[in-house]
């Protein structure tokens, strides 16, 4: 449980400046809230996270988006399609609910968002609250929070069990009544699972630093006010309400990293490059220029002046001098052919190939086996954190199933089970695979049913009554050919599919 010692070594040479006012008590808790900002910084391709090295001569820097195009890349195929099904007990009405607070919570939306900020910082965390005062269907809420606000508590006993978690952030502080004050105090809630068996909860506001009773003696602490006392979830709640997954956390510890960490040197080394080429275009566009005339001179007073270059512009030069340009570098296809060899060695070491970025052989896309072939790193990374991202919501949902809904709503949902579902992240070549399904419906290996449910699954929606219309219109074409020999062993009096859905295409619509 926790942090190996090298957990973040690799960003160590980035990190400046911590920015959290010395409020964070545990220094390894201060490097994962640092290697946040930094990843984060990375993400936005802030310039004061780099290293780039400058010349005298010139103030450009360049900084390409890697770390936008690594994490969007393999968010792109990752847990997609996100969506949950319900069985059992009393599944219908709770279904009706949860399907409420998806689209109120913006739980789809959030879910997207989130597994960037997975991807980016290392960890992710989800919050569920409840509010009895608002209306029914009204009163369950999921969030996402920072994962810098979020700090476990162990059992003393068993380091691999949590029992409680503070979620700290910094506000101003409610001694201080002029609006201006920028002083801030942390303001500090606890969850934490008691003796009896509930969930208890309570907040207040701490000096900064003075709130981490994990690491500091009673004596130490240094409370400011109390937001509200000690409470108790209902008790059908028996989990903590925070959940935290991480990303392709190492073995043995708790926390998670960053889809970057480990090639932080190599996007470093592409914004060098990439400066170092923009640089060697604007000296080969200006110029470098050398004299041995030395600087010229104000006639008057004798002062040394600059060169003035420019149109129509005269250098005047005693016999026997000379001023000339300098040849330097006279090809930037060095810093291109480096550029390339390290963004593909930055994709290469993240799994991804460059078809996940939108780079397209359109021989290779058309072809099963190599897309396979080609996607396989990225999609076989992806369903290993699918696995912990599913099990993750699986908990959740069944937290929300057999404890919150019961508890706020009054749902009897004992008996019905929680399952996340997701979709197929290979890209589906649409026109191949509804020929293979028509060609096999017609050879009688598929029942009508049995297409229909697979065309659902890429898009096709189909109202009610459809089935009804596609067998009676089945029916009828089986009666027409009626007298022609051996078709019924031959499979032939199959309908034509393409003719039925082209017939059918009123109440059949496809979803983009």
């Amino acid at each position: 449980m926790g942090y190996l010692p090298k957990q973040y070594d690799s960003a160590k040479d980035f990190l400046g400046g911590t920015d959290q006012l010395g409020n964070i008590i545990d220094p390894m808790d201060s490097m994962r809230l640092s290697v946040y900002n930094l990843y984060e910084d990375f993400y936005a391709n802030r310039p004061e996270t780099f290293r780039v090295t400058m010349s005298e001569s010139s103030d450009i820097e360049i900084y390409l988006p890697s770390t936008k195009k690594i994490v969007d890349a393999t968010a792109r195929f990752l847990a997609i399609d996100f969506d949950f099904q319900l069985k059992g007990g009393n599944a219908s009405e709770a279904e009706v609910l949860l399907r409420k607070i998806w689209k109120r919570e913006e739980i789809s939306k959030r879910f997207i968002k989130g597994k960037k900020s997975l991807l980016t910082r290392g960890d992710q965390m989800w919050h569920i609250t409840a509010d009895p005062n608002k209306r029914p269907g009204e009163r369950i809420s999921i969030n996402s929070i920072h994962p810098s606000s979020y700090f476990p508590i162990e059992d003393p006993n068993n380091t691999n069990r949590v029992i409680g978690c503070h979620l700290v952030d910094l506000v101003k502080d409610p001694r201080e009544n002029d609006p201006n004050t920028k002083k801030l105090v942390a303001r500090r809630q606890t969850y934490m699972k008691e003796p009896n068996g509930q969930i208890s909860s309570w907040a207040g506001t701490f000096e900064i630093g003075g709130w981490d009773d994990r690491n500091l003696t009673p004596d130490k602490l240094k409370p400011v006010s109390i937001i509200w006392e000690k409470r108790y979830l209902p008790k059908a709640i028996t989990a903590l309400p925070v959940y935290h997954l991480p990303n392709n956390e190492p073995d043995g510890s708790t926390w998670g990293l960053s889809q970057v960490a480990g090639i932080e040197y190599i996007i470093n080394a592409m914004n060098q490059s990439v400066t170092y080429e923009d640089l060697t275009l604007v000296q080969q566009g200006l110029g470098i220029y050398t004299s041995t005339e030395g600087p010229p001179k104000d006639n008057a007073t004798g002062a040394p002046k600059t060169y003035k270059l420019g149109p129509g512009d005269v250098v005047e030069l005693s016999q026997g001098d000379e001023f000339k340009r300098v040849t330097g570098v006279s090809s930037i296809t060095p810093f291109q052919d480096h550029l390339e060899f390290l963004d593909a060695w930055s994709l290469q070491g993240s799994g991804i190939p460059e078809m996940a970025t939108g780079t397209v052989d359109v021989s290779v896309a058309q072809s099963g086996i190599a897309l396979a072939l080609k996607m396989g790193p990225i999609i076989a990374e992806n369903a290993d954190k699918q696995l912990a991202i599913g099990g993750k919501w699986d908990q959740i949902g069944y937290d929300l199933i057999h404890g919150w809904l019961p508890a706020f709503e009054g749902i009897d949902s004992e008996a019905t089970e929680f399952t996340s579902t997701f979709g197929d992240p290979m890209p589906l070549d649409r026109d191949a695979y509804v020929k293979e399904l028509i060609e096999l419906y017609s050879s009688g290996l598929l029942l009508i049913d049995e297409v229909r449910e697979k065309l659902e699954k890429i898009g096709y929606k189909y109202s009610a009554d459809l089935t009804d219309k596609l067998l009676e219109e089945a029916e009828k074409k089986a009666t027409a050919e009626q007298g022609e020999p051996d078709r019924d062993e031959l499979g032939a009096d199959a309908p034509d599919l393409m003719s039925t859905l082209e017939r059918g295409s009123s109440s059949m619509r496809l979803v983009n």
